[in-house]
């Protein structure tokens, strides 16, 4: 059943979320997502090594925030504990919190987070460029929710 998100905030437990520790998570991804496209903002060819590694840790560093934020809310305001990212994110799409869209975007940012940690020697740099160019609207319409909702 798919919940309205305000009407969460009352019923769901929405008040025991550390809002201190949501903000602090949203300002992670936000910052990360900024240098990211940062450093993607030039052509490909342009992009150093180093910079490279750059994005590769940003986005560990923003997608290890947003799984964060997810089991947060999913604990606290659900009293539900996922047993992976991918069930966090389910749980939230379960109730209205996420998109089908957003679900599936965030798997794969899930995914892709899996890979630069455990085989970054297969990674295609080029690649991540071309995706990460088309933006994070998914995860920045997220942040733009829960900041809402939760007035954070």
């Amino acid at each position: 059943m798919k919940h309205n998100f305000r009407q969460l905030q009352a019923v769901d437990g929405m008040t025991s979320l550390d809002k201190n520790y949501v903000k602090r998570l949203i300002a992670d991804i936000e910052e990360a997502m900024e240098i990211v496209l940062e450093d993607l903002s030039k052509p490909f060819n342009s992009i150093s090594r180093a910079e490279k590694s750059e994005v590769r840790y940003y986005l560990i560093v923003m997608v290890e925030a947003l799984v964060a934020l997810c089991y947060h809310l999913s604990r606290r305001a659900y009293n539900i504990t996922p047993g992976s990212s991918i069930e966090a994110f389910k749980v939230l799409m379960d109730r209205g919190l996420l998109t089908s869209e957003e679900f599936d975007d965030f798997a794969k940012l899930a995914r892709l987070r899996n890979l630069l940690v455990h085989r970054y020697w297969i990674i295609d740099d080029r690649r991540i460029y071309y995706e990460v160019k088309k933006n994070f609207k998914h995860v920045k319409n997220f942040i733009e929710k829960i900041r809402r909702v939760l007035s954070v």
